[in-house]
């Protein structure tokens, strides 16, 4: 059966190349990758290609780059994947693309909205959960997870649409599985937590437009981390199971 060509890019393959050698055992959990030039002549491949294929794999936590000294396996990367997909029951890159898309379709619009139609008590119950966010990135207060659902619920309100709203809340708890998974990968709260205040500032500005790409832009950084880390593990259909 013919099946649908994936696009990737260079840097890409060159990622997937290599995180199967960190899976296949050649590089141990904290041993030194050969140096860029070393990479890059035995890929053949330019240095720009490289970085990009190592950042992705920093990304999604499989080696860290240390200005200066080189890039280093991190120690239980090989389990990134299983350990993100093994709770609730979004357990494959489809069911996780699916949510993701919804998203994009559906939150977008309601940021747009919400830049139109927000009052003054709505930006101030998205400037207290983006204070209480920056706390709980810090180890204070409640879970990331809980006000990162909030302020995405919190936003659908602002569009003063019914609607758009009761499409958005029912699935309650398949965003809170989506986004805690998320939240399994390094940096990425961090990451949240500066897109989440792009979004707001599109909203405060009555700037629509931007709102929306701010909005899609935050929702399509998971959606492709995801993506990549179903590549690199070669987990399209199976993993979790």
């Amino acid at each position: 059966m013919l099946k649908p060509v994936s696009r990737i890019t260079l840097g890409e393959q060159v990622a997937a190349q290599l995180s199967d050698q960190i899976s296949e055992g050649k590089w141990k959990p904290g041993e030194k990758l050969p140096s860029e030039a070393e990479l890059c002549f035995a890929l053949n491949i330019g240095r720009s290609t490289l970085r990009e294929a190592l950042k992705s794999l920093a990304f999604v936590g499989m080696v860290q780059m240390r200005p200066g000294e080189g890039t280093y396996v991190i120690e239980g990367s090989g389990l990134l994947i299983e350990r993100i997909m093994a709770r609730g029951f979004l357990k494959t890159e489809k069911e996780l693309q699916d949510v993701g898309e919804a998203r994009v379709v559906l939150e977008g619009e309601t940021a747009a909205l919400a830049a139109e139609r927000a009052e003054p008590s709505d930006l101030a119950q998205l400037d207290a959960l983006m204070s209480e966010m920056k706390l709980s990135i810090a180890g204070q207060g409640r879970p990331y997870v809980d006000l990162d659902v909030e302020f995405h619920l919190a936003i659908a309100q602002c569009a003063k649409n019914q609607m758009l709203f009761e499409l958005l809340s029912p699935i309650r708890g398949v965003l809170k599985e989506w986004i805690s998974k998320s939240q399994e990968l390094p940096g990425i709260q961090q990451s949240a937590h500066r897109q989440h205040a792009a979004i707001l500032s599109a909203v405060r500005k009555r700037e629509p437009e931007k709102a929306r790409h701010a909005m899609r832009t935050h929702l399509q950084t998971c959606e492709r981390v995801f993506s990549l880390l179903g590549r690199l593990t070669g987990s399209k259909d199976h993993v979790g199971d």
